[in-house]
């Protein structure tokens, strides 16, 4: 039945969001009936869960999520940590500037903080440091360190409000030094293409399903895959209005993935 729908939807395996799409808050619950999506999609499709998010530890985010009933194998968590500890010690760019929540720390065991390294990495959104705080990262760049950002969503939802995220600070530093930063979460084709070989799965039979229209769905579509847009989480009304290229469905929430592929 699996490869039936495989070959019917040319999907062969599934994406989602986590933050405001299968959660609500980064520790936050389950959105209902995310759960009960999540295990009728596993049945059928691969599925793994992609996050942007950079406050949490992928052990602890792990641990929440499967406390939850969202995930069954920490290695279906991909975050932009993930990318990060498998590109950058590769580049030999494993020493130099980083700015990353101290929660978060852990994840980044294998790079070793250094004035004059290799690499300026950002993985927080710096609310609480001051302009001053981010001149040396600012200098390194422009004498040729490479500069690598986490993500690039422009906000997200803390609460009741939404917040800025990391892309204002990886623009700060573009504008300054002129020197745009090389993306390793979503929708960084880094973060698809690791995805995907893991799976043997290629781009084009790729579903991503999140609740940001930019980062999560049209930027999906724009690397050949398929973007799913749920209205809940830092969806705001027409939304899918706002993006080039359009979403390839909008759905009102998670629970409503495995009917638009064809599973009951």
């Amino acid at each position: 039945m699996a490869g039936i729908l495989r070959r019917m939807n040319s999907v062969s395996l599934v994406c989602f969001d986590v933050d405001g799409t299968l959660t609500h808050g980064v520790r936050g619950p389950a959105i209902e009936g995310a759960a009960g999506a999540l295990r009728l999609l596993r049945a059928a499709f691969p599925v793994r869960l992609v996050t942007n998010t950079t406050s949490v530890p992928h052990a602890a985010l792990a641990r929440h999520l499967t406390m939850l009933g969202l995930l069954d194998d920490p290695a279906a968590l991909v975050t932009p940590a993930t990318v990060a500890a498998r590109v950058l010690p590769e580049r030999g760019h494993h020493s130099g500037i980083l700015f990353v929540e101290p929660g978060a720390r852990e994840d980044y065991r294998w790079f070793r903080e250094a004035p004059a390294g290799a690499a300026v990495v950002l993985a927080t959104e710096a609310h609480d440091l001051r302009v001053g705080d981010l001149q040396p990262a600012f200098r390194r760049i422009l004498d040729g360190a490479a500069f690598y950002t986490l993500q690039r969503n422009r906000y997200f939802r803390r609460g009741d409000e939404l917040v800025t995220d990391v892309g204002p600070l990886a623009a700060f530093f573009a504008y300054a030094s002129g020197t745009e930063a090389e993306t390793l979460g979503k929708p960084s084709p880094l973060l698809y293409d690791a995805i995907g070989r893991e799976a043997d799965v290629p781009r084009s039979e790729i579903v991503m399903v999140g609740d940001d229209a930019e980062f999560d769905v049209s930027a999906s579509v724009a690397l050949g895959m398929r973007g799913v847009l749920v209205r809940t989480g830092k969806y705001r009304e027409g939304d899918e209005a706002r993006v080039t290229p359009a979403p390839t469905a909008v759905l009102g929430g998670v629970a409503d993935v495995p009917r638009w592929l064809g599973i009951e």
